[in-house]
């Protein structure tokens, strides 16, 4: 019987362990946890299906590679380090270019040298540029983007999140895809809901509009929209609008008037709200995206396909959306000139 331990579970992307309750699809023969299999329904190895292609386990699974440059370790199929980015396996083969004065490092598209790298390495690399930006092409490497991205993080292809492959995630995120695919992985595995997203600190509701994040982009919205109104009321109540001819006068009225407990305690408040939604927005916004994505691409893999592809699904509904996003900007500001316009 083959030993699958240090092998993954196609699933949940667990290593299989001494004692587990391990099966494998009859007709592929990919490997699950036995109520991994249950919750699947079926074996999700598609591509192996539409392939005809039979599940072969990973060469030397259990076995690790030290990173040259930081030291860490590694998969031994990964090409880059997956803590900095450096190249961990050198490219020996004879290039059409590669002579003793561009290994020394003058320049050219030698292994070693200035300019162009064969294998790269980026700035963590033996010198150069390491790979174009989709993935080297000029020397025959994939110009596949998501291939670029797992090579280029050393993320696993067949990596999984919640049981949806990365793959999917990388399709309908797009703009930006390695951040956010990087931010989920961390979500998954360390199970925290914490990082910092500066735009959403900044302009929440643009930035969820822009990102399709409809839920949290109309609270944010509403919120920015409400304490405008009420500073507007706050304002008229306090100030005599017979003597305002101009904003500066606005101003200086309402510097006058911080004195006045009511406003004093108003703009604290309205300030206070403000701080505290714009620090939830950054801090939360990724994770909030993470399970937005996550539950939308679980819904487009469930359901049947008529009319279009998955993948043209996938794009549909992802992505980002500068329409809104302008929308919402404007939306905002005019709706702030307008009240400053009713109070004078």
């Amino acid at each position: 019987m083959l030993d699958y331990k240090g092998q993954r579970c196609f699933s949940c992307g667990e290593e299989f362990k001494d004692g587990d309750d391990i099966v494998v699809c009859p007709e592929c023969g990919t490997p699950y946890h036995r109520e991994c299999y249950i919750k699947e329904g079926k074996c999700i190895n598609t591509s192996l299906h539409e392939e005809g292609k039979i599940w072969s386990p990973d060469v030397e699974a259990d076995e690790e590679i030290r990173c040259p440059r930081c030291g860490g370790l590694n998969k031994s199929d990964f090409e880059y380090c997956s803590h900095c980015g450096a190249a961990l396996k050198q490219d020996e083969t004879e290039r059409p270019f590669n002579n003793e004065q561009q290994n020394a490092g003058y320049g050219g598209y030698g292994n070693n040298g200035g300019g162009y790298q064969n294998r790269g390495g980026g700035f963590y690399g033996q010198g150069g540029f390491g790979p174009t930006p989709f993935g080297g092409g000029m020397f025959g490497q994939s110009t596949d983007p998501f291939d670029y991205f797992c090579r280029s993080y050393g993320v696993d292809p067949s990596e999984r999140v919640e049981g949806i492959g990365i793959k999917e995630y990388y399709k309908y995120v797009r703009g930006n895809a390695m951040y956010f695919i990087m931010k989920f992985l961390r979500f998954s595995k360390e199970g925290i809901k914490r990082s910092i997203n500066f735009p959403a600190l900044l302009f929440p509701h643009v930035y969820f509009f822009f990102r399709k994040m409809y839920v949290q982009a109309i609270t944010y919205l509403t919120i920015s929209i409400a304490t405008s109104i009420f500073m507007s009321w706050l304002f008229a109540s306090s100030i005599d609008l017979s003597t305002i001819t101009s904003y500066d006068q606005i101003y200086n009225a309402i510097a006058n008037k911080m004195s006045d407990p009511l406003m004093f305690y108003g703009v604290l408040g309205i300030s206070v709200i403000t701080i505290i939604s714009r620090l939830i927005s950054g801090i939360f916004a990724n994770y909030w995206y993470y399970k937005k994505v996550t539950k939308e691409v679980n819904q487009i893999m469930s359901e049947p396909m008529e009319n279009m592809t998955r993948d043209e699904l996938l794009m549909r509904k992802g992505g980002t959306s500068m329409m809104y996003a302008l929308l919402a900007y404007i939306a905002a500001n005019s709706g702030v000139s307008l009240l400053m316009t009713l109070i004078m």
